[in-house]
């Protein structure tokens, strides 16, 4: 193992970052246990202090597990996806990014549907119809997310098909539709997977997901798409930047 090359930064961020490339580039393994900190230390160059605060980051952050009297373990579980909430990408997007194949199992298409309440949310007259596009999303035939979408019909083509959804949605609604979405206002909500969502995610029931509610704006803040995602937590990671005024 190389060393640490001290810069500008904090030593514990060096360190911190090295294992996280280790774990990246699979040096160690989904619940494996570190070197001894006296071993580890020593290999990177760095005092056991500087080791423990990286490693109190880590753990922090879900990467490690450290139990006391028996040494630190790599998580079993790590997010496979990382995104800053204020990065407004598409599913496929995300998942292509990765260098993944995206897909979608289970589309429904469903025309007609009447709600009050997120009439007015589109700011649209109560009896305008709504098309809400329900389908899961995987990443190499995997499932990690279950996605419901809400479009106001009339933006839509009066021929439009599930075949036409299988793919990324803001893509068919710039292209189709002449609908481009430029900013959304999103709310994250710990959630338990009901009998539903763990069929269509493949986990156990009251399993932790992740629900993103978002309202999708054009340039003219014209309310464009309402969408609840649940994202498996053990695939899906977002992170936030606050700003001290």
């Amino acid at each position: 193992m190389s060393r640490i090359r001290p810069d500008s930064r904090p030593l514990y961020i060096l360190v911190k970052e090295k294992i996280d490339e280790q774990i990246a580039d699979g040096t160690y393994q989904p619940g494996e246990q570190l070197p001894s900190e006296a071993k580890l230390s020593e290999e990177l160059g760095v005092s056991r202090a500087t080791l423990r605060e990286a490693l109190r980051i880590l753990e922090k952050e879900g990467k490690v597990n450290r139990r006391q009297g028996v040494g630190t373990f790599i998580t079993e579980k790590v997010a496979l996806f990382k995104s800053g909430i204020g990065e407004l990408n598409s599913i496929t997007e995300t998942i292509e990014s990765m260098g993944l194949e995206a897909g979608t199992n289970n589309l429904n298409l469903e025309l007609g549907v009447l709600d009050e309440t997120l009439a007015q949310e589109f700011e649209i007259s109560s009896d305008r119809e709504l098309a809400v596009i329900n389908r899961t999303r995987t990443a190499n035939d995997e499932a990690v997310a279950y996605c419901k979408d809400y479009v106001p019909q009339f933006y839509l083509p009066d021929d439009v098909t599930e075949t036409d959804l299988e793919e990324s949605l803001f893509d068919f609604l710039q292209q189709s539709c002449g609908i481009y979405i430029t900013y959304a206002v999103a709310d994250i909500l710990p959630v338990a997977a009901d009998k539903f969502l763990a069929k269509q995610l493949g986990v156990e029931e009251g399993t932790a997901l992740l629900l993103l509610k978002q309202m999708h704006y054009d340039d003219r803040d014209n309310p464009l798409l309402y969408s609840k995602n649940y994202f498996r937590s053990d695939k899906f990671e977002f992170h936030v930047v606050r700003n001290r005024n």
